[in-house]
C-alpha cells in the first residue's frame, strides 16, 4: 500500500471557510445545551449516575428522532460532534463501545441520505487507506487476543474524524458542533470545580471520574478554533469579544486540568500562529490579548482555594527536584521499556492488541521501573504501534502524518487557512502522550484532513459548493 504524495491529491475545493453571512442553527445549540448542561450539573451536585441516564436518555431520543422522522444526517451528526467531551466523561455508565457504534451510524446514515457525498469521501485514497487500515488493525488484534474490544477504538478515533470532515461541507452545522463542544466541556469543567486537585478527574458520588487528558483536549482544540482563522469555524469571526471570553475561560480550565499534553497543544498552536506571517495580523493580536487574558486568569487562579493545586501541577512540570517519571506520571518508563522490546520484535512487532501484555512481561525485568508485571496500556501512540507493529507500522504511521503534515502546509499557501495544519501537528503531539484512539482526537484528525478531503477526480468537477459560498445552507433532505 503506497503513501499519497502531498502534491499528487488536490486541493479541497468545498472547505475554505470565508466570512460568515449566516446565524448559528440556534434551535439545536439549544438542545445540545439541554442534554449536556443538566447532565453535568448533576454530576456536579454529585449524582453522576443520575447525570448520566438524564444524558443518555435524551441524547438518544434525540439523535433517534433526527434520522427515524427527520432524516436529517447533518443535524445528527453535528448533534453528537457537540456533546462528545461529555460523552467522553460518562461513557462508563452507558455501553462503552457505543460511542464508536453512535459514530458509525452517523457515516451508515450520511451513506443513505448522502451517498454523492459519501461517494466523494470513499472515492478520497486518504479515506479508504485509513478505514482499511483501522479495520485491519482492528480485525487482527481481535484475532490474536479473542477481545472484541482490542483497539477497537482505532474505529472510533476514524469514524469521529469522517463525521467531522462530511460536516465541514455544511458550514452552519460544523459551527454549531464545534460551538456546542465549546459548551460541553465548559459544563464539564464548572461540574467538576468542588472536586480532585486535577480539573476533570474526581471521585463523586462513589464514582471514579474522567482523566485530565480528556478534559484537557477539547478545551485544547477550542482555544485554537478561537485564535486560528480569525474565529471562522466557529462563525465567531466578528464577535472578538466573545471570542476572548470564552478562549479565557477555557484556557483557565486548562491551567486547572495540568493536562501537560493538552498545554503543549496550546503552545505548538500559538507559536505555529506567531512564526507564520502574511495576512494573519489579527490572529497575532487575538492570540496575544488571550494570553494576556489567560495570564490574568493564571494570577487570580494562583490567589484562589485552587492556587496549591496549579503550583503543584507546575512544580511536577518544571521542577528541577523532581524525577523526569514523576513530571510525566510515569510515561518515561515506557519510553525506556521500549528499546528492549523493539529489538526482540524490530520488523513485525509482537501483533495487533498484544501491546498491554507485552508490558506485563517486560516491565518484570527491569527493578527500576515503578510499574512491575501489570496489564498496562502503552501511554504513546508511537509506543503503541512501535510496539505492537514494529518497524513496518511505524514508519507507515510516520509517513503518513508527514504526508498529512505537508498536505495541511499546501492548504495554507492556497486556500490561507490554517486550522487544518493545526490540526494534524496537534494530533501529532497527541500521539506522544497517549495512544489517541477516541473521539476527542478524531476531532483534531478531522480538521487535519480537512486538506485532504476530495479525491482528484471530485477536485476536477466543477459547479460545486464549498462552505465559502454556502451563504445560505437550504440544500433540501432526502425525503
Amino acid at each position: 500500500m503506497m503513501i499519497p504524495n502531498a502534491s499528487s491529491i488536490p486541493l479541497a475545493r468545498n472547505v475554505r471557510i470565508g466570512r460568515a453571512t449566516q446565524k448559528v442553527d440556534l434551535a439545536l445549540l439549544l438542545l445540545i445545551g439541554v442534554i449536556a448542561i443538566p447532565a453535568m450539573a448533576t454530576v456536579g451536585i454529585g449524582y453522576p449516575a443520575a447525570g448520566a441516564r438524564w444524558f443518555f436518555g435524551l441524547l438518544l431520543l434525540a439523535l433517534g428522532y433526527q434520522l427515524a422522522l427527520k432524516r436529517d444526517c447533518r443535524r445528527f451528526v453535528a448533534l453528537l460532534i457537540g456533546v462528545t467531551p461529555v460523552l467522553m466523561m460518562l461513557r462508563d455508565f452507558f455501553f462503552y463501545s457505543a460511542v464508536t457504534a453512535m459514530f458509525a451510524c452517523g457515516i451508515i446514515a450520511w451513506s443513505f441520505l448522502f451517498p454523492e457525498e459519501f461517494g466523494e469521501l470513499w472515492r478520497n485514497l486518504w479515506w479508504r487507506m485509513l478505514f482499511f487500515v483501522a479495520m485491519l488493525y482492528w480485525a487482527l488484534s481481535y484475532y490474536l487476543t479473542g477481545e472484541y474490544a482490542s483497539n477497537l477504538r482505532v474505529m472510533e478515533l476514524v469514524l469521529a474524524a469522517a463525521c467531522l470532515h462530511l460536516l465541514a461541507g455544511h458550514r452552519r452545522m460544523l459551527a454549531v458542533a464545534l460551538f456546542g463542544c465549546c459548551l460541553s466541556v465548559l459544563s464539564i469543567g464548572i461540574a467538576f470545580l468542588p472536586y480532585g486537585d486535577r480539573l476533570g478527574s474526581a471521585e463523586i458520588g462513589g464514582y471514579s471520574l474522567g482523566n485530565p487528558i480528556t478534559f484537557g483536549l477539547p478545551l485544547a482544540l477550542i482555544i485554537t478554533l478561537l485564535v486560528a482563522d480569525d474565529g471562522k469555524w466557529l462563525l465567531l469571526e466578528r464577535h472578538r469579544l466573545w471570542r476572548l471570553s470564552l478562549g479565557s475561560s477555557a484556557g483557565a480550565l486548562l491551567l486547572l486540568s495540568t493536562s501537560r499534553g493538552s498545554w503543549a497543544i496550546v503552545i505548538a498552536n500559538l507559536i505555529a500562529l506567531f512564526l507564520i506571517g502574511g495576512r494573519r495580523t489579527q490572529e497575532r493580536r487575538v492570540a496575544l490579548a488571550l494570553l494576556a487574558a489567560m495570564a490574568l486568569a493564571t494570577i487570580l487562579l494562583l490567589v484562589s482555594p485552587k492556587g496549591e493545586d496549579l503550583e503543584r501541577a507546575f512544580e511536577r512540570t518544571a521542577s528541577a527536584d523532581s524525577s523526569w517519571a514523576h513530571s510525566s506520571s510515569g510515561r518515561t518508563d515506557q519510553w525506556r521499556l521500549f528499546p528492549r522490546i523493539f529489538e526482540d520484535a524490530p520488523l513485525f512487532g509482537f501483533g495487533p492488541g498484544t501491546g498491554p501484555f507485552v508490558h506485563e512481561q517486560y516491565s518484570l525485568w527491569d527493578n527500576s521501573l515503578s510499574v512491575h508485571g501489570k496489564i498496562l496500556q502503552w501511554h504513546s501512540l508511537y509506543l503503541l504501534i512501535g510496539v505492537e507493529t514494529g518497524a513496518l507500522g511505524l514508519s507507515f504511521l510516520i509517513l503518513f502524518l508527514l504526508s498529512l503534515l505537508a498536505r495541511g502546509i499546501a492548504h495554507l499557501r492556497a486556500r490561507g487557512e490554517i486550522v487544518p495544519l493545526l490540526g494534524i501537528l496537534s494530533f501529532i503531539i497527541i500521539g506522544f502522550s497517549v495512544s489517541g484512539f477516541d473521539a476527542s482526537s478524531g476531532l483534531f484528525l478531522g480538521c487535519g484532513l480537512v486538506a485532504a478531503q476530495r479525491s482528484e477526480s471530485a477536485g476536477r468537477t466543477r459547479g460545486r459548493l464549498h462552505p465559502s459560498s454556502l451563504k445560505n445552507d437550504t440544500r433540501p433532505h432526502p425525503r
